[in-house]
């Protein structure tokens, strides 16, 4: 602009017979000519920036696209673990029951030693009643005893038969 300032004072005067329609024609065509060349200057600087704003936009896409991808192939492999923990499960589940199993029969330990004690007791004592019987004189003594001998081998046969089950 600067330079059509200077243009507009070099001009001929009316003296030169130029006249003032001359001088506005001949300036509008000078600020057209500036005008348009800061104008491409303008839309050069912002094809640029266009550019690099796709450029950024397509980086930016790509790398979420990317990322995505990695997300679906994650997802690809996840009924395959769903498989796995699945067959996890019902093993850990029938370790399980046999493990209920197992304390089960613990818990009736207790009494099953209980009844193998009480029954040894009641075979000691059965063979005891046994040898008084035969070293008793008196026959209603002796039948006694049998008797008792008798009661305490069906006790021993009962807990032996509970001890079974």
């Amino acid at each position: 602009m600067s330079e059509t300032v200077q243009k507009v004072t070099e001009l001929p005067t009316s003296e030169q017979h130029v006249s003032e329609e001359e001088q506005n024609k001949q300036l509008q065509s000078e600020f057209k000519q500036e005008t348009h060349k800061d104008m491409g200057k303008v839309a050069l600087i912002i094809s640029i920036l266009a550019v690099l704003l796709v450029a950024i936009l397509f980086f930016g896409v790509n790398q979420n696209v990317k990322g995505v991808a990695q997300e679906v192939a994650k997802l690809q492999k996840l009924p395959e673990k769903i498989a796995v923990l699945t067959g996890n499960v019902q093993e850990m589940g029938t370790k399980v029951n046999t493990l209920e199993a197992k304390v089960d029969r613990l818990e009736d330990l207790p009494q099953k030693t209980k009844n193998t004690i009480i029954a040894n007791a009641l075979e000691d004592m059965a063979a005891k009643t046994k040898y008084l019987a035969s070293q008793v004189d008196n026959q209603e003594q002796a039948s006694k005893l049998a008797q008792v001998q008798e009661l305490l081998n069906q006790v021993q046969k009962a807990l032996g038969e509970s001890l079974n089950k």
